[in-house]
């Protein structure tokens, strides 16, 4: 876990931010460590270890732990494009086989419960040398041996793996370099990137929802009063407050754009409004001005 996902867990859990986690780049488990998919589990489960534990460090006696089968993370490589859930990835298989139960085998694919392929059982002992871990036999190895083959460059072999998983491509498709050709097998094979959608849905309130919680946590000011009122319903039409995050200083720092979040009201270019500094408070009003709105702008990633 590097030190910057250190400081973001540290501050999420400071302010109280309900939050999932991405695991991501795990294709370099395969292209540059070239793991074997059973130390690529341990790596993976490694990490999310270290997370828990510094999770655990900043918010003890608080059950905010994070784990695959709670749903709260998911397995990604950005520069492929792809990213997958336990769920998300028990839906594929569910769309090829029609009478599986995704949610229930979601539950199966992680942790210490082995799947028998002779036998076609799960159990929580590894019994058999035949078993495996579930995680490693229904997504690991499938994804490595996708990752293997297209790297592989033997063209007659691809094509047979993926007519087997419903995957057709151009032949000047296979005329591509490794990575583009990559990318597009790996785009077909997981389709949009519905599992990450799902986790932030099921996990993380809505601005609205949230309203409440974020109001007690960030307002110093008195909560019996109509501000207060309208930011916990995010009314647009209440009064104008805006909880500025960031400022970003022109490149002659006479001027700043200001970044932050609409608890209530409708900001307007044009609109004069009140800035209050971090001194401010309703006692002593020093650290204030008021300014007008030169420009409106919608962040989006």
């Amino acid at each position: 876990v590097m030190a910057n996902t250190e400081r973001v867990i540290k501050h999420v859990i400071q302010e109280k931010l309900a939050f999932t986690l991405v695991v991501n780049k795990v294709d370099r488990l395969i292209l540059e460590l070239k793991l074997p998919p059973n130390d690529a589990y341990y790596k993976l489960k490694h990490t999310i270890e270290e997370v828990n534990t510094i999770i655990g460090q900043c918010a003890p006696g608080q059950d905010l732990r994070v784990s695959p089968e709670r749903g709260n993370v998911c397995f990604a490589s950005s520069q492929m494009g792809w990213c997958f859930t336990l769920k998300s990835f028990a839906k594929l298989y569910a769309d090829s086989h029609g009478d599986l139960n995704a949610e229930e085998f979601a539950k199966r694919l992680w942790g210490d419960i082995y799947f028998n392929p002779a036998k076609r059982t799960f159990s929580r002992k590894s019994l058999e040398s035949k078993s495996q871990r579930s995680f490693v036999y229904f997504i690991l190895e499938p994804l490595f041996k996708l990752y293997t083959q297209v790297i592989g460059e033997n063209e007659a072999t691809l094509k047979r793996t993926l007519a087997s998983l419903g995957i057709h491509l151009k032949a000047s498709h296979f005329q591509l370099d490794v990575k583009p050709l990559l990318r597009i097998v790996l785009d077909q094979f997981f389709g949009p990137s519905t599992g990450f959608v799902e986790m932030v849905v099921q996990h993380i309130p809505s601005p609205e929802k949230n309203a409440i919680n974020k109001v007690e946590h960030i307002y110093t000011g008195p909560m019996d009063t109509n501000v207060a009122e309208a930011m916990r319903k995010c009314d647009s039409d209440g009064p104008l407050m805006i909880y500025i995050t960031k400022l970003y200083n022109s490149s002659d720092v006479s001027t700043f754009d200001a970044f932050g979040r609409i608890m209530s009201g409708t900001v307007r270019k044009g609109q004069t409004v009140r800035v209050l500094g971090e001194g401010y408070s309703i006692e002593d009003e020093e650290d204030m001005t008021i300014q007008d709105v030169s420009n409106v702008w919608i962040f989006e990633s």
